[in-house]
């Protein structure tokens, strides 16, 4: 049995991508049959409000700025030149 390991994308029809290069290695063609096994990477798991709590907790927290006049002085500070 030949295998390949790749990421998918679950399209919104539910349907799950297969990229061309994919097709190719394994020689399929469009009606082939193929085993699918599904594994859902840690990371991809998301606490939608936890998310939120922590976008809207974002500036609240900052640290207050070495640097006099910060966003007058954008550009220098940034970029070492004057804004004009």
């Amino acid at each position: 049995m030949k295998e390949i390991e790749y990421l998918g994308e679950v399209m919104e029809d539910g349907h799950l991508t297969l990229p061309e290069s994919v097709r190719k290695q394994l020689d399929l063609q469009p009606t082939a049959l193929v085993r699918v096994t599904i594994a859902v990477p840690e990371t991809d798991r998301v606490d939608v409000q936890e998310a939120w709590k922590l976008f809207q907790q974002m500036g609240r927290d900052a640290v207050p700025g070495r640097l006099p006049n910060a966003s007058t002085n954008h550009d220098r500070y940034l970029y070492g030149r004057d804004s004009s």
